[in-house]
């Protein structure tokens, strides 16, 4: 498959050897494609444009500032859950009429910053956020602050365990009966618009029969608050769609589910909020990694690339199976591989039983679908920097984010003394 694979127009392999000339000890990197990023956040926009609603694209999936950018200037806004990503979504040219703040477990400082610097939303996760929101909003700038309760609906969804958000289990939400009461006592805040709900079921969802019990449910419970007296104006449905992993087609049919959830919401008189994150970026982006060594014991042949565990989490956190291929295809029948890092944990795996040509030291492979939790969930474990990360449209390559060295490690430490 040798010179095939391209992103916005740049081989994958050259873009590797052009990071090679600015950090020569570079062993992997996250390359990313704009221009499929731009063109997945049109198709989205225009599957559910019927509905009209706010889309806000999920920072966590990956913040980094040149992929926000360029979904800011598509006219998207931006869900942060932290102080960081808030700030991120600020940086990159998200207005508070396109933030959203997300979070089980807001901090005072992240709630003083959206009732300064002013969210389109903040989506609660329990009634002592209230209580917090309401102090914040009241000696803060930016004036009232709307906010939606987060409701679990104990609706079970995504493909692993560990992300699956609104089981009975899960932390995140309240139940409905309490955010009903909550809604009908709203005038306890008044410096809050306490006037949506926010339902989330989980992630990687590719049978969209749980979303769509979801927003039956979101929808019985405006109904039954209105009911109450307190009518509701917002449904915020989070995100969730899955991607295809496999490339078999396994992916979230996207036109067909919304055109049945746009015919679902029809009559509601509700705006409606969805935060897509992992649909968006998870196919526009590649971990390019070297190959270390192949050996063989037994039966079996180990490739050991130049990232790990470390820089790509997902196999190791979730089992989630990752297409593997090399950039040059040497002659030769593929065989069995297991693909592993360098890192020292037994669980630093990338794939059990990859079907692989031959290989040797420097070969280049590629880890497809990464643009989502890769980068943004990489650490510095073993004592390994981060990786850099590049983008490229329309024939341009950009390095967006530098690689870490082993000083840029030792440049946080301190000897600070503090007084106790």
């Amino acid at each position: 498959m040798s010179g095939r694979l391209e992103l916005g127009g740049v081989p994958a392999a050259r873009a590797f050897t052009a990071l090679r000339a600015l950090e020569p000890d570079a062993h992997a990197c996250y390359f990313y494609d704009l221009d499929a990023l731009e063109r997945r956040a049109r198709r989205f926009l225009a599957a559910f444009a019927a509905l009209a609603p706010t889309v806000v694209y999920a920072i966590k999936a990956n913040g980094l500032p040149a992929l926000l950018e360029r979904l800011a200037a598509l006219g998207l806004g931006a869900e942060a859950g932290s102080l960081g990503e808030l700030e991120l979504a600020r940086a990159a040219g998200f207005g508070p009429e396109r933030r959203v703040l997300n979070g089980n477990g807001r901090t005072a400082e992240e709630a003083a910053w959206a009732a300064r610097e002013g969210v389109a939303l903040v989506n609660a996760d329990s009634a002592g956020e209230l209580d917090l929101l309401e102090r914040a909003a009241a000696s803060g700038r930016a004036g009232a602050v709307r906010v939606a309760l987060r409701v679990n609906p104990e609706i079970g969804a995504g493909g692993h365990p560990f992300i699956q958000t609104g089981n009975a289990s899960a932390k995140f939400g309240i139940a409905p009966l309490e955010a009903l009461e909550l809604w009908a006592a709203r005038a306890r805040w008044p410096h809050l618009v306490l006037d949506g709900i926010h339902i989330h079921v989980g992630s990687q969802i590719l049978d969209p029969a749980p979303l769509e019990e979801a927003r039956a449910v979101a929808l019985e419970i405006a109904a039954e608050s209105a009911r109450r007296g307190a009518p509701l104006a917002l449904v915020n449905m989070g995100g969730g769609l899955g991607v295809d992993y496999s490339g078999g087609g396994a992916a979230c049919p996207l036109e067909a589910f919304a055109e049945r959830w746009i015919a679902g919401a029809a009559g509601s008189g509700l705006e409606w909020v969805l935060e897509p994150g992992r649909w968006l970026v998870a196919p526009v982006g590649v971990l390019i990694a070297e190959v270390l060594a192949v050996k063989r014991r037994g039966s079996r042949r180990f490739v050991v690339l130049g990232a790990g565990m470390n820089d790509f989490l997902r196999p190791a956190l979730y089992h989630a199976a990752h297409r593997i291929e090399p950039l040059e295809r040497r002659p030769g029948p593929p065989e069995s591989a297991v693909v592993v890092g360098p890192v020292c944990e037994s669980s630093d795996v990338f794939a059990a039983a990859a079907e692989l040509p031959p290989l040797v030291p420097g070969d280049l492979c590629a880890i497809r679908d990464v643009g989502a939790y890769g980068a943004s969930m990489a650490s510095n474990y073993n004592g390994r920097g981060r990786l850099a990360e590049l983008v490229a449209s329309a024939g341009r390559l950009t390095r967006a984010r530098a690689g870490e060295s082993p000083a840029d490690l030792l440049a946080r430490l301190t000897r600070d003394e503090l007084r106790w």
